[in-house]
């Protein structure tokens, strides 16, 4: 991976530089940050520089990509580069009942190249096959962890093992981990990657360096939407508008297609549901939903904080940013007035914690039914009146 295939994060990528060519590498970090921002890649891209055998690396700000070093990178087949991600039992494991990440790592290299290393967590379960069921970075993954690195590098100065999704850490495995953080053998580096922060054990947050990775800018994305999806400009665009600084969400974005329209006007019949307090039809499209698969369920939430998001743009009379058909026109017209400066960040707030819950695998219905009944609420919260200017 190189810097320059990189969306965005200009001065990230010249601080990383600047790191190596101050020989000021941290042994251990975490680069933290929302699905689609690009961390895994800078990673990568970041291990890959550290390793090129370039000597004009630093004028050039980047890998060269041709030395033996780059290539191996680029086909992430290193010899001194290792990955620990979260597993679960699954039939693609040669060993179900002792599931470990060297058993998928043919899957896990071939999820990263198709993605261009963009991936969610929900890519990588549907990768291995484990959409329903809960994935963790088990004892036995941490105990790898401390062999591996405890022989000498083959090929470049450092070893470097990159932790992907590190909060989802096995509490049971917590202190293996914590031991090599502590006392790391010579020219070892740990590229941690995460979400949540604050699911990471204060224990080994305290010994990480922390790089934040914000948000993509719009005119990144929207040049990544136009040069690697094919995007018109228009809908690149719209992606680069909707995404909130991901990848990741600009690209399931086209993916959903025909689904955007199927999920507005599921949205639309909730919405009716929650406004006419009827609980008992409430219940029942609750356990409906519950029982997709969180990926689907997830889009359909997302797609309903684009249609808020709309609804919000037209209440400030800045309707012209919206996009719509007529069958949805006549939704927007009725249902605008219900989403206002007064309601508006409770319903992202709770839209965004229940995909959280749903990523989490805690039961969707229950989430769902929660859900409808705080939507029945904020559809009822007064909107704020205009202060008087005097």
């Amino acid at each position: 991976m190189l810097f320059r295939e990189i969306i965005g994060h200009e001065q990230i990528k010249e601080k990383l530089i600047g790191t190596v060519a101050t020989n000021r590498v941290a042994h251990a970090q975490l680069f933290y940050g929302n699905n689609g921002y690009g961390k895994l890649a800078l990673a990568l891209a970041y291990a890959q520089f550290i390793s090129c055998r370039d000597t004009d690396k630093f004028r050039h700000r980047d890998s060269c990509g041709k030395c033996p070093s780059c290539i191996k990178y680029n086909k992430l087949i290193h010899p001194d580069l290792h990955f620990v991600y979260p597993v679960a039992s699954s039939t693609r494991m040669k060993d179900s009942k002792n599931p470990t990440s060297n058993q998928v790592l043919k899957e896990w290299r071939q999820l990263l190249e198709r993605k261009n290393y963009y991936i969610t967590l929900d890519d990588w379960y549907h990768e291995i096959d484990i959409d329903q069921k809960q994935a963790s970075i088990n004892t036995r993954d941490c105990s790898k962890i401390i062999q591996t690195l405890s022989y000498t590098s083959y090929e470049s100065e450092y070893k470097v093992m990159i932790i992907w999704m590190v909060e989802k850490l096995y509490h049971a495995a917590a202190p293996r981990l914590l031991k090599i953080l502590e006392e790391p053998p010579e020219k070892t580096l740990f590229l941690l990657i995460a979400e949540q922060t604050d699911q990471i054990l204060s224990t080994i947050l305290s010994r990480l360096h922390l790089v934040k990775i914000p948000a993509i800018e719009n005119q990144p994305i929207y040049d990544a939407c136009r040069q690697r999806l094919n995007m018109s400009e228009a809908t690149a665009a719209e992606a680069a508008r909707l995404a909130n600084g991901s990848f990741t969400q600009a690209v399931a974005l086209l993916e959903m297609g025909d689904e955007l329209s199927e999920n507005f006007r599921r949205f639309r019949d909730w919405m009716r549901l929650c406004y006419s307090m009827d609980v008992v039809a409430l219940l029942k499209i609750s356990e409906e939903m519950g029982k997709e698969t969180r990926e689907k369920l997830k889009n359909f939430l997302r797609s309903g904080l684009i249609i808020l998001r709309n609804c919000l743009l037209i209440g400030f009379d800045m309707g012209n940013l919206v996009r719509v058909t007529r069958e949805e026109q006549d939704f927007y017209t009725r249902f605008s007035p219900f989403v206002h400066q007064g309601n508006i960040s409770q319903f992202v707030d709770e839209f965004d914690k229940a995909i959280y819950h749903i990523e989490r695998n805690v039961h969707a219905g229950m989430i769902m039914l929660d859900l409808s009944l705080t939507v029945l609420k904020l559809l009822r919260a007064k909107r704020p009146q205009p202060t008087s200017q005097e």
